[in-house]
């Protein structure tokens, strides 16, 4: 049987607010959104009431979770223009809710640092966490997907969090990115943001690639002289099932054991 929500267990006057967690990287085809899908359907496994928010124009949450974007009437991108709440575009799906995106979102940076509306916009980069405001009382985590670029809603997503996971895909490129995403992390936390690296999560990672291998060494002994920063020892393998419960909407923790295995590690779940 799954456990209460903490949230529930915790507080009686319902103020405790969830963790915020942004799974960002500089770098595309980490595994972001099957990362945020993956952690999301796990925590509810475990009986943590639980959130996504799609920060990504691209949609792909909704297409995770079976919905089509087509569909979508209002999105994540009017709530943080001002033109519906949180309550207005939230769905639910295999027992997560999910604040939803498509490519309007692409309008953001444009609509709110635009010099016409900088009265209606005055502090562009803390939408999202306003936003959040709203609903974080509601959960034990909020999951915020994001894109590879440095935009205002990757902005905004990390200026919302509490804790960012960077993925990596353990080739050369993908190394870079993280160190990009920190260096990016480092910014805003010398801008007085509160948000914490909670670990880079190896994604992807091929058994018998011998490249695979030896980066991931690499990655490992990098880090370990960085004591603020840590790689998880739970790795994403590459696996069909991962691609195939994204194409047809249905994820599916059974399916996906090493997430549920990461949650456990990230949140000291025991």
């Amino acid at each position: 049987m799954a456990k209460h929500s903490k949230i529930a267990n915790n507080t009686v006057n319902n103020t405790k607010s969830a963790r915020v967690i942004c799974v960002a990287s500089q770098k595309g085809g980490v595994g972001k959104t099957a990362t945020v899908t993956n952690m999301a359907v796990g925590l509810v496994s475990l009986g943590y009431k639980t959130a996504i928010i799609d920060m990504d124009a691209q949609g792909h949450i909704a297409l995770s979770f079976g919905i089509k974007k087509i569909n979508l009437k209002k999105t994540i991108y009017e709530v943080l223009i001002g033109e519906a709440k949180m309550k207005d575009i939230k769905h639910t799906a295999f027992g997560v809710d999910l604040y939803l995106s498509n490519n309007s979102l692409s309008d953001l940076g444009p609509k709110v640092i635009g010099q016409q509306n900088s009265k209606q916009f005055p502090n562009p980069k803390f939408l999202l966490k306003n936003a959040i405001g709203q609903i974080k009382n509601n959960y034990d985590y909020i999951l915020i997907d994001t894109s590879p670029s440095n935009d205002m809603p990757t902005i905004n997503s990390l200026l919302a969090s509490t804790d960012i996971i960077i993925p990596v895909l353990p080739e050369g490129l993908s190394i870079d990115g993280i160190h990009e995403t920190i260096n990016l992390v480092k910014t805003i936390q010398e801008q007085g943001a509160k948000v914490n690296i909670l670990g880079v999560l190896p994604t992807m990672v091929q058994d018998h690639t011998n490249l695979h291998h030896v980066m991931l060494q690499d990655l490992r002994k990098r880090f370990a002289e960085t004591p603020d920063i840590k790689v998880f020892e739970t790795v994403i393998k590459r696996a069909i099932r991962h691609g195939l419960a994204q194409t047809h909407g249905q994820p599916d923790i059974n399916k996906a054991p090493e997430y549920l295995s990461f949650v456990k590690e990230a949140f000291a779940i025991a």
